[in-house]
């Protein structure tokens, strides 16, 4: 197991994929519209999708 698939990843931006690694090694992903206009379109969506995996971990 390489070492990005042992620590959580908060990534930002059109097409990122933020990524939680939980202690027991369950691994959840949020991932980004690609379209950049669309993004910008739904940019609180994708906050909140990924403060709401935050807070839940």
């Amino acid at each position: 197991m390489s070492l990005e698939e042992k620590q959580t990843i908060v990534a930002l931006g059109a097409g990122s994929i933020t990524k939680l690694v939980y202690p027991d090694g369950r691994i959840e992903r949020c991932d980004n519209v690609k379209d950049v206009a669309l993004y910008i379109e739904k940019i609180d969506e994708m906050i909140e999708r990924k403060r709401k995996l935050l807070e839940d971990s």
